[in-house]
């Protein structure tokens, strides 16, 4: 059947159908005259560009004495599980014989209460997330330990993998963040609506919302903590390509001073010997012995040392 059709038949309010059809951007809890309608989206996934029927939404009228509920995409088989739950609930009065149980022993009255068929809809789609929230902590501290043991090589991938992991973040952070804000109003009006009807089962219940209320604001911040590990990480991997920057430019003028020296130290021998070399008249050419030789030998020596001696204390200067 239509949701439109559905709606007819239950006298939904138009803005209920309009976001049930088109699909609803974010988390919300409304308030109508004769019920209350929730969008709750699944934690199993999120995009950071926007949600779709393939993420996995949950949309739940409840009434003071039924609940609808809607479930597109990955959210599907939480319909399943929570009737699990409610047949085992329904199962634990019928072995007590209390179906028709007094108000000293609520539990056994919650299987037919609406805000606890919400409860149970809404927990077992929260129950998604520690397995996510344990996987992003995983991987964050394995970031945090690798990035300053990291090889040259490793870089672009640390780099990569520094930005998937940041991005899951985020989209975890948008799955969540809007969700205590509809638990909380959900609690609230319980509370106020058990004060008039089942006082007892409506404390209990509101605890249960507490619970799951508690649960969302760990994993905010848990995803705040894996954040700011993770941008700790991204700070001392950036001061470590610094570092290995600043010791290759170090490396790299240290290699040039060096040939720069012999350049120095060569080249002008180079052309003194090469003037001693050409077809004219030298000073010393009609010497029959070798003092000549080896007082240019001992020039070049004494050059080549002073040029060394030069170097060495620019370096300790």
């Amino acid at each position: 059947m239509d949701i439109r059709n559905i709606g007819d038949v239950f006298e939904l309010h138009p803005l209920t159908i309009q976001d049930m059809v088109q699909g609803c951007a974010r988390d919300k809890m409304d308030k109508f005259p004769d019920y209350t309608f929730i969008a709750y989206h699944s934690t199993d996934s999120c995009s950071s560009v926007g949600r779709d029927e393939g993420d996995g939404a949950i949309y739940i009228v409840m009434k003071q004495n039924y609940v609808l509920s809607f479930h597109t995409g990955k959210a599907k088989p939480v319909a399943g599980r929570v009737l699990q739950r409610l047949s085992a609930l329904d199962a634990v009065a019928l072995e007590t014989g209390e179906v028709e149980c007094c108000e000293s022993e609520p539990l056994l009255k919650l299987a037919k209460y609406p805000p606890y068929i919400v409860y149970a809809i809404l927990d077992e789609t929260t129950h998604q997330l520690p397995p996510k929230l344990m996987e992003i902590e995983r991987r964050v501290d394995e970031i945090d330990r690798l990035v300053l043991l990291l090889s040259h090589e490793g870089h672009e991938k640390m780099l990569q993998r520094m930005g998937e992991q940041r991005r899951d973040i985020l989209q975890t952070w948008q799955a969540v963040q809007a969700k205590p804000a509809v638990i909380m109003a959900l609690a609230e009006q319980t509370e106020a609506a058990g004060s008039q009807y089942l006082p007892a089962v409506a404390r209990e219940v509101t605890q249960f919302f507490g619970d799951i209320h508690s649960s969302l604001v760990a994993a905010i911040e848990t995803c705040a903590r894996a954040e700011a590990v993770l941008s700790r990480s991204h700070s001392n991997y950036l001061a470590k390509i610094s570092l290995e920057m600043s010791k290759a430019t170090y490396e790299s003028n240290m290699t040039t001073e060096r040939w720069t020296l012999l350049g120095v130290t060569v080249v002008p021998i180079n052309i003194v010997t090469s003037l001693l070399g050409i077809n004219l008249k030298v000073p010393g050419q009609d010497r029959d012995d070798t003092l000549n030789f080896f007082v240019l030998l001992a020039c070049m020596l004494i050059y080549a040392s002073v040029m060394l001696a030069f170097w060495r204390w620019r370096q300790l200067a």
